[in-house]
Parts: structure tokens; C-alpha cells; sequence
């Protein structure tokens, strides 16, 4: 049976990055791979939209890139505020509460967008914060939050604190720019939009967050300022760098601004073909990198995307309180307009099964 991914994350891989996979493992300590590195690098920094900066890779996933961005800003001790709307903002919470900080959170309804507002006065509350942790695109609810927004209202708030942002499943999906948003640390990881295998974290610090580094953490892998100006301390994975290269010539050939506008296209497609078969879209501010939608009264969540797996197609299911009413299908991988079709004839068939069963 043919598997079709649709999650939003790990997703569908184009044919020239999976090819790139089989070539020979390159040594890292070669001039070849050296100048991939670089290239990568270079690459990097485009779809980052930060133009004469770097943008660090980690051998990791998203969240190993969020652990190191908050250890390697914020002092040992120091309070922080989490926004908290979903299973994201909760692990920004969670590698808080792990290395012992007091949080101060902002707590943020499921499948609701976070209000400048709020956390203007949280913040005005709350004067010593040193950071504001947020998730741009919250995958578990489809949510993609007002970070432009929220930043300026951090700012005006608490000019002192750093801005840190978990841009996982909103990088090369949604509009980012972290040097006009005054932004002071972005993640990702490579198994979203960037087209890669699960496997490399990406972190990027403005001059003001590298600048904070002071009575910080121990560290040692997870230590940024070893990796600075392209050093690799430790073994590079090396084979998932290849298919990352191929993965962002793809994607910069096409032209960022060219698929974030296919990807929120394709997305909006698919939410709305859904609502016209009974679902309804869960996000009130919607992500392009995924579509959260309620199933229809009387259908179990769970039991349709366990039909859709059998059946080789591979969806996001809701997670903890959304287990049982929310799904998850995303085209945020190798995905055009004719895969919209094929998800929707697919949940109309999972209804009609359902429904018989």
C-alpha cells in the first residue's frame, strides 16, 4: 500500500531531496562538505529573512533548538512569561518549569489567537520578565498567533526582556521577519516547510540576545557560541545537511514569497472544501502550515484518522481534549492542488465509512 503523508510534520518529501538522501555519507572534516555548510549556511539566513546574520544548526529537532535558544539567553533563575495556547506554548512552559525558572503564563483558550492585551498588562505586572517564550504557528490547534503584535506589545511593555519565538511549523509558511518584527530569537526545525527529514533544529539570535549572555546555564553540546562563524563541535549529521541543501535550492528557486502564498492557498482550499462536506476550522486566526478542523457531531476524531491510515494516508489527529473531536490533515510537504482533491475525497469517504460502521 502507498503511503501518503499528510501530517504536519514529518511531511512528503519532493523526489530530489529523498534522492539526495541515498548519495555517499560525506565526511565532515572535508573541503566538500565545508562548502556545503557554507552554502547551507547562506541559504539559511535567506529563508530567515535576516540578511548579515547567521543562522546556527543544531543536530536535534525543533525542540532541541528551543531548549537551546532559552539556555543560552535567558540568566539562570530569571522569570519568564510563556504564552501558553496549545501543546507548543505548554513546551515552552515545560523547559521553563526543567532547568527551575518561575513562569509567569499568559494562558491562551485552545484554537484562539493571543491578545496583545493581555499581555501588556501581564508584562506591566510582572516588570522583571526577562523573556516573553511564544509559538508562532501553534500546530496542535492550527493557530497562527499575531507575533508582529505580540513583540511590539513586549516591547512597549518591557523594553528589557527578550522576545524568543518558536517559529517550527510558521517557518516558510507564513510571513516572519524577525529583524522588522524586533525579534531576538527564532527556531525551526527540518521536517516541516524546509523539506528535510526529521533530525535539524535551527536557531537564530539577534545581536541583543547574544549580548545577554550572561550567568547563564551550564552547557556544553548545546552551547551557541561554539558553533558561531560556521564551527561544528561536534559530528554534523550529515547526509540530513545534503537534503537540506537540495530541499532550500528548491524552495528559494521558487521564491519564498511564492510558497508561503501556495501553502496559505492550498491550506485555505482544503479548510474550505472540508467545511462544505460538515467540518468546521477550529483556528479563529488560521496557520497556513496546517488545517485544524472540528469532524462533524456523532463522528469520532480518533476512529477517522485511524480509517484514513489503513487505508495509507497519514493525517494529524487532535491532541489531549482535542483527541476525540479535532483532525489534523496538512499539505505543508510536497503538496499542489491535486492533493487538496485526493484529502477531501478522502474525508468524504472516512464520513460515509463511519457513518455505516
Amino acid at each position: 500500500m502507498k503511503q501518503r503523508l499528510y501530517a504536519p510534520g514529518p511531511v512528503e518529501l519532493p523526489p530530489e531531496v529523498l534522492a539526495a538522501l541515498a548519495r555517499p555519507v560525506l565526511h565532515h572534516r572535508t573541503p566538500e562538505y565545508l562548502e556545503l555548510q557554507q552554502r547551507v549556511g547562506e541559504r539559511l539566513t535567506d529563508v530567515f529573512m535576516v540578511p548579515g546574520h547567521e543562522v546556527l544548526t543544531l543536530s536535534g529537532s525543533g525542540s532541541t533548538a528551543m531548549e537551546a535558544a532559552f539556555i543560552n539567553c535567558v540568566p539562570v533563575g530569571a522569570e519568564v512569561l510563556v504564552i501558553n495556547g496549545g501543546k507548543f506554548g505548554e513546551r515552552w512552559l515545560r523547559i521553563a518549569e526543567a532547568y527551575r525558572h518561575p513562569v509567569v503564563e499568559l494562558a491562551v483558550e485552545w484554537g484562539q489567537a493571543a491578545d496583545p492585551a493581555e499581555l501588556t498588562a501581564l508584562l506591566r505586572k510582572h516588570p522583571a520578565t526577562a523573556a516573553v517564550l511564544a509559538t508562532h504557528s501553534e500546530t496542535s490547534t492550527g493557530v497562527l498567533h499575531d507575533i508582529e503584535a505580540l513583540s511590539r506589545a513586549a516591547r512597549e511593555a518591557a523594553p528589557d526582556s527578550l522576545f524568543i519565538v518558536d517559529a517550527v511549523t510558521s517557518l516558510a509558511a507564513a510571513e516572519l521577519t524577525p529583524l522588522a518584527w524586533d525579534l531576538d530569537a527564532v527556531v525551526s526545525g527540518s521536517q516541516k516547510g524546509l523539506l528535510t527529514p526529521p533530525g535539524l533544529g535551527f536557531v537564530w539570535l539577534s545581536p541583543r540576545a547574544w549580548a545577554s549572555s550572561r550567568d547563564l546555564h551550564p552547557r556544553f553540546t548545546l552551547d551557541l557560541r561554539k558553533r558561531q562563524g560556521g564551527r561544528q563541535p561536534t559530528t554534523p549529521a550529515t547526509s540530513l545537511m545534503v537534503a537540506l541543501d537540495v530541499a532550500l535550492e528548491l524552495l528559494l528557486a521558487e521564491g519564498l514569497e511564492q510558497v508561503i502564498s501556495r501553502r496559505t492557498r492550498l491550506n485555505e482550499q482544503l479548510l474550505q472544501g472540508a467545511e462544505e462536506l460538515g467540518y468546521r476550522r477550529f483556528a479563529e486566526r488560521v496557520s497556513p502550515a496546517v488545517a485544524a478542523l472540528t469532524v462533524p457531531a456523532g463522528v469520532s476524531a480518533r476512529a477517522l484518522v485511524k480509517h484514513l491510515a489503513q487505508r495509507g494516508l497519514v493525517i494529524g489527529g487532535g491532541q489531549d481534549q482535542l483527541a476525540d473531536t479535532v483532525i489534523r490533515p496538512s499539505l505543508l510537504g510536497h503538496a499542489d492542488d491535486y492533493d487538496v482533491g485526493l484529502l477531501l475525497a478522502a474525508l468524504h469517504e472516512a464520513l460515509k465509512a463511519l457513518a455505516q460502521s
